[in-house]
């Protein structure tokens, strides 16, 4: 038995080093009883979110102190996490088709070519680079892929289309899935141990995503292509061999992605599909509330936690039939 802290549920760290022994045994059961493999801060992650959240009960109350409840970890596992993870490989044409657009609406941002801005909402509101912009757009776009992977492989009946038109309007209220007839926000965020999802005023459903991608997920495409390998060449033939410093760097390079072998995917990117929730079923929450695990809310908006999220095959099954896809 587990006895958890509130420190540590505060603290991501303290939370991997009191379980992770704990962890790379679930991580090994996954493995090799469902075929998945989650890394070890993932599979981490995801369950600090659930302890801070108490989703499936997986905190015990024993007077004032909390334990982790193991045999709901096991349910929360089986049940919500497995059912409700897409796995798509950087190969995949929808991956593919995201990474084109992401690269062509980052530049039309710069070039003027849109009215979407280069400089960020609410807390982040100095400019951003055209690569903090470029993953923003692929990781909040991933999301939305995810979603359609999710729905379409579990009714096959239905076909989910995404907006990959760019134009120089900003639909106030743009629908993420166009062939709904309700207004639907799909989030996502690579932030893992969160616990709070929005949609802004004006959606009818939100939808959470949490999306697990490599830190530097441009890059990796541009590594498994051989696009960075072919630089590296580049790169050699134009710098003098006697220039040792700078040989070191280049063979440091090559060591790092040695075990990409060029035009060999390999990387997977996950989508944990955490729930949808109704908007009219909650309150917007006011600028500058304080949330736990979230602090002061930037702009009025809905919030829900994701033990609140509807998650369930039925539950699905009655938002497709809500929003006119079933």
């Amino acid at each position: 038995m587990h006895r958890i802290l509130k420190e540590e549920l505060n603290s991501p760290i303290k939370f991997r080093e009191k379980l992770s022994k704990y962890i790379q045994e679930k991580k090994m059961e996954i493995q090799q009883k469902y075929c998945i493999d989650f890394d070890e801060v993932e599979l981490t992650d995801l369950l600090l979110a659930t302890c801070r959240s108490n989703d499936f009960g997986i905190i015990s109350q024993h007077g004032n102190k909390m334990f982790l409840n193991e045999d709901n970890v096991s349910g929360w596992i089986e049940k919500k996490l497995l059912p409700n993870t897409v796995i798509v490989r950087l190969d995949d044409e929808d991956v593919v088709r995201l990474l084109i657009f992401c690269i062509e609406i980052t530049y039309q941002m710069f070039s003027g070519g849109t009215r979407a801005t280069t400089t960020a909402k609410g807390f982040r509101e100095r400019r951003r680079t055209f690569e903090s912009i470029l993953v923003d757009q692929f990781i909040g776009k991933l999301g939305e892929i995810m979603v359609k992977k999710f729905l379409e492989n579990n009714f096959r009946s239905v076909t989910i289309e995404l907006d990959w038109k760019i134009s120089r309007e900003i639909e106030e209220f743009g629908n993420d899935i166009i062939n709904a007839k309700k207004k639907v926000s799909i989030k996502s965020s690579p932030t893992l141990t969160g616990i709070w999802w929005d949609a802004n005023i004006g959606y009818d459903y939100g939808i959470a995503v949490k999306c697990s991608v490599p830190q530097q997920p441009i890059l990796q495409f541009f590594i498994e292509v051989c696009g960075f390998t072919r630089l590296l060449d580049f790169a050699e033939n134009k710098i003098p061999k006697d220039d040792n410093l700078f040989k070191d760097y280049l063979e440091n390079m090559r060591a790092r992605i040695k075990k990409f072998k060029c035009g060999e995917i390999q990387t997977d990117l996950k989508g944990i599909i955490c729930g949808y929730f109704k908007t009219s079923e909650y309150e917007p929450i006011k600028k500058g509330t304080l949330l736990p695990y979230l602090g002061e809310v930037r702009e009025e908006r809905h919030l829900v936690r994701i033990d609140d999220l509807k998650w369930k095959r039925d539950s699905w099954k009655k938002f497709l039939q809500e929003v006119g896809l079933l």
